[in-house]
């Protein structure tokens, strides 16, 4: 099972360090997924939501403009200092880690935006089985890479980075492990939100270094000459915003 949990103190001092070009460079989730999230979960207006590890607020806009009532946690206070700015008093943003917050009551839905896999998903999976109210849902999204518009750029990444790019991520399994034949929780239902954006030499070299990842200054400097002298400047990124639910029983 992925232990990345563990190093959960580290990345957020990373995200920290890189808040605003996080929350500049990271792409927005198609609205797709979050009508799917209100039409699954039967949010009313106004339903509570713990929203985990928020970030910069970037998928907790969309669930606030749909009426919900979001309690945003974030460990990183940099980050979470952005949310803040961008939310005011639409959502409450907590700082700190989603094992140290206390809910006031039962909410229905938990959700996490490319983030479960920093908790220890059997404790995380208890909690939420904890704060859901009955006929709560879990949500979580992972955004994975499908393609690139430009084939031979696959190649060109291995070549520089030394390994081929991950499309999708182990952690993202393992996370949703414990939830599979937990009797609390139905079967996972699977949505996907297929999204394309073209990217710039020095836009795909920001967004890339919000990743982590052992990638030297001189890798970044090599596929950023790359996209630029060998595919016109920018390549295409198709990717999936896979939304998966889990009901509580």
């Amino acid at each position: 099972m992925s232990d990345l949990w563990q190093t959960a103190p580290e990345a957020s001092k990373r995200f920290g360090a890189q808040a605003r070009d996080y929350d500049r460079y990271r792409p927005r989730y198609p609205e797709s997924v979050f009508d799917d999230i209100m039409d699954v979960t039967h949010a009313a207006v106004g339903a509570g939501v713990i929203e985990i590890g928020a970030g910069t607020g970037i998928a907790t806009e969309p669930l606030v403009r749909r009426g919900l009532s979001v309690t945003a946690i974030e460990p990183a206070p940099e980050m979470a200092s952005l949310a803040r700015a961008k939310l005011r008093d639409r959502a409450l943003v907590f700082v700190g880690r989603f094992e140290d917050y206390s809910a006031p009551g039962l909410v229905q839905v938990v959700a996490s935006f490319n983030a479960w896999h920093w908790v220890n998903p059997e404790i995380a999976v208890n909690r939420v089985a904890d704060l859901l109210a009955p006929g709560g849902s879990l949500a979580l999204v992972w955004t994975e890479v499908v393609s690139w518009g430009e084939e031979p750029f696959e190649e060109r990444l291995a070549q520089v980075f030394g390994h081929p790019w991950a499309k999708r991520l182990d952690h993202v399994d393992d996370s949703l492990r414990p939830l599979r034949g937990d009797p609390r929780f139905e079967d996972t239902l699977v949505l996907h939100h297929l999204f394309e954006r073209r990217l710039d030499a020095s836009t795909f070299v920001a967004v890339t270094k919000t990743y982590g990842g052992q990638r030297t200054d001189a890798q970044y400097d090599a596929i950023g000459r790359a996209i630029n002298d060998e595919f016109g400047g920018s390549i295409s990124k198709v990717e999936d915003a896979a939304l998966y639910i889990s009901r509580r029983c």
